[in-house]
């Protein structure tokens, strides 16, 4: 008899290939796609390649010595004897109001205290007179109080009218700007027969050569200064040294500090020097030639001050955190000294670290800044 065994065949071969799908599928050795490094912004240290750089701000001159002149009263200005150039010396009339409405009020102030006085006068006899009386029995102690109540009030009337009258006699005088000290006339901020307020400047005035620079810095630059401390001036083609003479206390807008700096009085001699120009401060990095920096972002702060850490890209490509000491204060161009853990060659990531964890695979790309502390070029 013949027996027909194909298809049996074909069916165990279509189960043994199933079977073995079924298992690769199920296999946990199966190969899987790995994620890929992340991207990170390192900056390569290289101590030994820091540059010197420094911060440029801009300076206005000013006297040392010098005043805003205006009237305390208002009135309309009908003299102004000087001009801008003009050298005056203390005590010299330098503008006049019109006076008659002071002089107005003196005389009115002199005939109060003319009749002030005269009442004085005549309540004091009449004290006089009622002292006398009271002194015979004649009047009671009412009457004789009565008049030393009016004899007071006679005084105190006179004492007014004494104080109105010297007030009237300053406002005579205050019609009239007399210079502070001997100097120069620098601007003439309004004309004759102008009406003016109170407090409003009309002249101004300065003495002598001494001059100083004004500068606004900001607050991370100023708290890396104290009194003393050099820095380079600059106007145009001329160049000279400037010392730190104080800080202000306040801070403007937020975030500006005012710097006074003194300028030597060897440049302030200068022909090219004048209150009110512009000029240029430069104040040079203080940070060690050799010091290593990083950018403050890339600094994770611990508990305590100086504590720290950095995220470091391996030669595997690998995160490590890696501990540091570090200043507490974030110096200019807001970058951090680093004194302890790290060398010439780490690459520290510089931005994202609150996305990082250690032992993250990673790879550098290229830094978008070249600071002090980092080398030239892309990290590798």
């Amino acid at each position: 008899m013949r027996t027909h065994s194909q298809p049996t065949v074909g069916f165990t071969v279509l189960a043994a290939v199933a079977s073995a799908f079924a298992l690769s599928a199920c296999s946990p050795s199966a190969t899987q796609v790995a994620a890929p490094p992340k991207p990170v912004k390192v900056e390569v240290v290289g101590a030994t390649k820091a540059r010197a750089s420094a911060d440029s701000f801009v300076g206005t001159l000013r006297a040392r010595q010098r005043s805003d002149l205006g009237f305390e009263a208002a009135g309309r200005v009908v003299a102004i004897p000087v001009e801008v150039g003009d050298r005056v010396r203390a005590g010299q009339v330098l503008a006049r109001l019109d006076e008659s409405p002071a002089r107005w009020r003196l005389n009115k102030a002199e005939a109060d205290r003319a009749a002030a006085a005269a009442t004085a006068v005549e309540r004091r006899a009449q004290l006089q007179q009622q002292e006398a009386l009271a002194r015979d029995k004649i009047i009671s102690q009412t009457a004789l109080e009565s008049a030393r109540a009016a004899h007071q009030l006679a005084q105190s009337q006179l004492a007014a009218a004494d104080a109105a009258l010297a007030t009237a006699r300053r406002d005579l005088a205050l019609t009239h700007i007399t210079a502070p000290f001997d100097g120069e006339i620098v601007a003439r901020l309004t004309q004759p027969f102008s009406d003016v307020a109170p407090g409003q400047a009309i002249l101004q005035i300065q003495a002598g050569n001494a001059l100083e620079v004004v500068a606004m810095l900001p607050d991370s630059v100023a708290a890396t200064l104290s009194s003393g401390d050099s820095a380079q001036g600059k106007s145009g083609s001329e160049s000279f040294p400037l010392a730190l003479e104080r800080l202000s206390a306040r801070s403007d807008n937020g975030s500006l500090v005012q710097a006074i700096f003194r300028v030597p009085q060897s440049a302030a001699t200068s022909k090219y020097l004048r209150s009110g120009g512009v000029v240029s401060v430069e104040l040079a990095n203080r940070n060690a030639p050799n010091a290593i920096t990083v950018p403050a972002p890339a600094v994770m702060w611990g508990d305590k001050p100086g504590q720290a850490a950095v995220f470091v890209l391996d030669q595997a490509g690998k995160l490590q955190r890696r501990p540091v000491q570090a200043g507490t204060a974030v110096q200019r161009e807001g970058r951090v000294t680093v004194s302890q853990g790290l060398a010439a060659g780490d690459r520290v990531v510089v931005a994202g670290t609150a996305f990082l964890h250690e032992g993250q695979l990673a790879q550098a790309h290229a830094t978008q800044t070249l600071l002090q502390g980092a080398t030239e070029g892309v990290a590798q």
